[in-house]
């Protein structure tokens, strides 16, 4: 049996490593290696009809498709992040990287424990509208916190993530550790949607010959915002 591994697929390979670490270096998302990692999900799903989710449990992917689909919800004009990838997007990257896979393991064991404490459910497990409050409760949570810090709670270029490696990192209230994994999820979601095919047509983007790294456009983020409830 042959163990020939194509050129490009190496090639690939090394770029969706070096967009995975570039994001808790740098925080640079590079166009050619995102659509390396959607191009990768789709064409492990097309082979062999389903994605075989690489870094996180059953229950953490679970909880990563419904953030997903909350964050960018399917409107007249697309489909929902999760329809565009995202939750492969993540876990392609998270396996990359164990900066990321250590963020998304503890915030969402941060956010499964707080749902029980407040609704004695699981994120997953709970009814719609309690995920909506605590949703709405990061996001109110997350304004004051950038309104003492006088600065927006980003993980592109900022030192907050740069070595993150617990969840009490500039903890304002009961919910900075949530805050900073919700602002994880939020970005990272909307970096996979306008990354995707799906997301490139939504921003009626062609090409992207010009670009040698990618940052979500203001308009683009702007866009999504308001398409999401957790503006």
């Amino acid at each position: 049996m042959s163990n020939f591994v194509p050129l490009e697929m190496i090639d690939r390979r090394a770029l969706i490593r070096s967009l995975a670490l570039g994001l808790t270096a740098m925080g640079a998302m590079d166009v050619e290696a995102a659509q390396h990692v959607h191009a990768e999900t789709g064409a492990e799903k097309a082979k062999n009809g389903i994605y075989k989710v690489k870094t996180f449990t059953a229950g953490e992917y679970k909880t990563i498709q419904q953030l997903a689909v909350l964050i960018v919800p399917a409107d007249s004009v697309s489909g929902s992040a999760v329809d565009a990838g995202a939750p492969e997007f993540i876990d392609t990257l998270a396996s990359q990287n164990g900066q990321i896979a250590d963020i998304f393991h503890g915030g969402l064991a941060w956010l499964d424990a707080e749902m029980r404490k407040r609704y004695r459910a699981t994120f997953v497990a709970a009814k719609p509208e309690q995920r909506t409050q605590m949703l709405d409760a990061l996001v109110e949570a997350g304004r004051e916190l950038a309104e003492r810090q006088g600065e927006e709670l980003v993980y592109q270029k900022s030192p907050i993530y740069k070595d993150f490696t617990g969840y009490t990192v500039r903890r304002a209230n009961e919910l900075g550790a949530g805050v900073a994994f919700f602002d994880w999820v939020r970005k990272m979601t909307v970096d996979a949607f306008y990354t995707s095919p799906i997301g490139f047509k939504d921003l009626n983007y062609i090409g992207n010959q010009a670009l040698a790294k990618y940052t979500v456009p203001k308009e683009a983020m702007e866009y999504v915002m308001k398409r999401s409830p957790f503006a």
